[in-house]
């Protein structure tokens, strides 16, 4: 069994193989005035991350649905809040939507999101 300590380490170590940062954007709605609604994105919270590649945009199947399948993976620190409705800002220039959060247990050591690279 791993200690509190040696996780910590752990995730201290896997934390300096994150060269980029994310800002998490959560979708907010609001009224335009004039019955409607206007959704806009606020920023959460500012994290390392690391992007990379998962494959060539064919659809597949996620919990008995047809989804989009992702374009790419990206690593953020254990525990860092973001949910599927999320939008991720890599670096203030590229924007990708968040498709599916891999939850971890407690030896999380690194979050791993899928996502949509936004057009």
């Amino acid at each position: 069994m791993l200690t509190t300590a040696e996780i910590t380490a752990m995730r201290a170590t896997s934390d300096t193989a994150l060269p980029d940062l994310a800002t998490i954007q959560r979708a907010t709605t609001v009224s335009d005035g004039g019955g409607g609604t206007t959704t806009s994105w606020a920023d959460q919270a500012t994290v390392a991350c690391r992007v990379a590649p998962a494959g060539g945009g064919e659809t597949g199947t996620t919990g008995g649905r047809v989804v989009d399948e992702s374009s790419h993976v990206i690593t953020l620190p254990a525990g860092t809040d973001v949910v599927e409705a999320d939008r991720l800002l890599v670096n203030a220039t590229q924007a990708y939507n968040v498709t599916l959060v891999k939850q971890r247990e407690a030896w999380e050591l690194s979050r791993r999101i899928e996502c949509k690279e936004a057009v």
